[in-house]
């Protein structure tokens, strides 16, 4: 008997459902639904994207070809605020280290470390690697005012600018 009941209630409920979920469609008539299905795709297409985060094996495989890209990183200094400001990895001493030392000391670490790769994710990579020559042009006008380059700062805007 009680299982009939819950049944009936599991009916009633889907009745009910249902019921309503055509009358939302009609009064939306206009609606073009192959269109909004489109664009939820490509919404949950972006969000995956930005949640993308990397294990460690493919940041060592996809840093270096940001890290030894000399218009990215013309100088030492460049590439440690990188290091500290976006992989939140400190490189003790890199004003006596050479490029490749510094590039080194950010792939063992990464690679040492499965913290070292949270937050970082395949967007902000690919925007860094695609937009180079914007990151390059935003180095070159904050050097000729003498104000610091940060890179958050960059990348939100060239992301931003994306978006608009």
């Amino acid at each position: 008997m009680k299982n009939n009941f819950n049944n009936s209630k599991t009916l009633f409920k889907s009745l009910s459902f249902i019921e309503e979920l055509c009358w939302l469609l009609d009064s939306r008539k206009n609606l073009d639904f192959p269109e909004v299905l489109k664009l939820l795709k490509d919404i949950k297409y972006n969000v995956n994207m930005q949640n993308d985060v990397l294990d460690n094996n493919d940041l060592v495989g996809i840093l270096p070809r940001i890290l030894v890209d000399n218009t990215l990183f013309r100088t030492n200094r460049s590439l440690w605020q990188f290091s500290k400001e976006i992989l939140s990895i400190e490189i003790l001493n890199w004003e006596k280290r050479s490029r490749n030392e510094m590039i080194g000391v950010i792939i063992c670490k990464i690679q040492e470390s499965p913290e070292a790769s949270k937050g970082i994710s395949t967007y902000l990579l690919e925007n860094i690697l695609i937009n180079k020559d914007k990151f390059e042009q935003m180095q070159k006008e904050k050097e000729r005012e003498n104000n610091p380059f940060l890179w958050n700062d960059a990348i939100r805007k060239i992301v931003e600018g994306e978006n608009e």
